[in-house]
Parts: structure tokens; C-alpha cells; sequence
């Protein structure tokens, strides 16, 4: 799981890495001056940052994942990360990712305006308050001098990205005593799958079936959806997939 969870870091550090020179103009309009010092989330995956405000302006290249996969692959921002608001203009605006602060120099650049969270929709995300304890099971636990691992069945049959998210982060508060990885699942069937690696063909088409999400140590604000639903799950004939929903 150690093994893993590395390997999920290192692709995310990959695929948020990028620079790209012409997007570095931070100059501020005195109409932007007030927004200069408030820090917003995002509601989103893998939106792409564009050159431009608009739709028909080029996505900025990741240009590290671009040279490591020999294809085009884009800068994007997500939930993961915090911006700043450099200039608006109709509904997009110009940011700069402020959290991590080693992307602040190469992720600036234009997004859509609606997917940048409100003070508002900030308090209401976190408002989930305390979990009712019929809605999960603890199925195992793994933990050792550096890290807790909590395996988790959510017992109800109809959720979505927002509710396992908030879940998790609920879940951290509640459970977590130090660094901690919680994984998430929909059924206890998948329980003897969990401390086998690396699982091949069928039953790594089980895991990823479902293994909702996956909160590492490390990373607890990367929101990982169906995890093990990538390339090898579709070389192995996959065909419940589930990351998009």
C-alpha cells in the first residue's frame, strides 16, 4: 500500500507540474487591487487553465508531463488547490494558484469564473457535521508508528463525489489521531482483495469497481475518484467505468 500510495504522489506531482512564460503577467487593474489578497477554492477536476478568457483561447501546455508521455497534456486546476483572483472579465477570470505556493509562478492563467467557490459554497462544504455512524463501517484497519490506514465501507447505495469527499474529510476529523490514508469502498465483497499487491486482471477489476476514493497521508485535499479505473483497467476489459461520473 506504502508502494502505492507513492506512485499515486509522484503522478500527481507530474500532472500539476508545468510552466509556460507567456502566462507570467500579474498585473493588477486598481478595480482588482481588493481581490488581490483573497485566496479561493475550486469546484472542479481537471479544469484546463486557458491563455485567454475564453473557450476558443489555447489550454496552457503542461510542458513536464508533455516531454515525460511524448503527447500534449494540459495545466489544469481542481479542488486540490487554492487561487487567486488576478483580473475578471465577463465569466471568466485570470488566477493564479496561490496553494501549493510552488505553482504559483507557472499556473497562471484564464478559467471560468462559476467554478471559483464563493465564501458561501466554501461554508456549506464544510458543513457536513458529525457522521452518523449507520452510514459506514470501519472494515479494517492497518496502521503502524507513521501511519494510520482506515478502509471504509459507505453502506449507502446512492452518493456522489461531493458526499464522499465531504465524508472523508469529516471521517479525517473524527478518526485520525496523525498522518492518515482512508480508503473508500461500496462493498465488504472487495475485503480480501485489500493486502494483495499487485493484483492482475480480474481482481484488479474488482478493486476498481469499487474503490470509490482513495485520501492519501500526504495529499488529503487531492480528490481521487475510482482510482484504480486507468489504462491497466482497461487493458484488462474494464467496462464498469465509473471515474467521469
Amino acid at each position: 500500500m506504502e508502494i502505492r500510495i507513492l506512485i499515486f504522489s509522484s503522478i500527481i506531482f507530474l500532472f500539476i507540474s508545468c510552466s509556460d512564460s507567456t502566462n507570467t503577467d500579474n498585473a493588477l487593474t486598481s478595480d482588482n487591487i481588493k481581490i488581490q489578497n483573497k485566496v479561493f477554492n475550486i469546484k472542479g477536476e481537471g479544469v484546463p487553465i486557458r491563455t485567454g478568457p475564453g473557450n476558443e483561447f489555447e489550454k496552457l501546455i503542461n510542458k513536464k508531463a508533455t516531454e515525460a508521455l511524448g503527447k500534449a497534456e494540459y495545466c489544469t486546476v481542481d479542488y486540490s488547490v487554492k487561487v487567486g483572483i488576478l483580473e475578471k472579465k465577463d465569466d471568466w477570470a485570470k488566477i493564479k494558484i496561490v496553494d501549493p505556493e510552488w505553482l504559483s509562478e507557472s499556473h497562471i492563467g484564464w478559467i471560468p469564473a462559476n467554478i471559483i467557490m464563493s465564501q458561501e459554497e466554501v461554508n456549506k462544504e464544510s458543513s457536513m457535521g458529525e457522521l452518523n455512524q449507520n452510514d459506514y463501517e470501519i472494515i479494517k484497519t492497518s496502521h503502524n508508528s507513521t501511519v494510520q490506514n482506515f478502509h471504509v465501507l459507505l453502506k449507502q447505495k446512492a452518493f456522489d463525489k461531493e458526499y464522499v469527499y465531504q465524508f472523508i474529510k469529516e471521517f479525517r476529523k473524527e478518526h485520525c489521531t496523525m498522518n492518515c490514508n482512508v480508503l473508500v469502498y461500496d462493498t465488504k465483497a472487495i475485503l480480501p482483495l485489500i493486502d494483495i499487491y499487485p493484483l492482475e486482471k480480474k481482481d484488479y477489476i474488482k478493486m476498481a469497481d469499487h474503490l470509490v476514493s482513495f485520501s492519501s497521508s500526504d495529499a488529503t485535499e487531492i480528490r481521487d475518484w475510482y482510482p484504480y479505473q486507468d489504462f491497466k483497467y482497461r487493458d484488462y476489459g474494464g467496462k464498469n467505468w465509473k471515474k467521469n461520473l
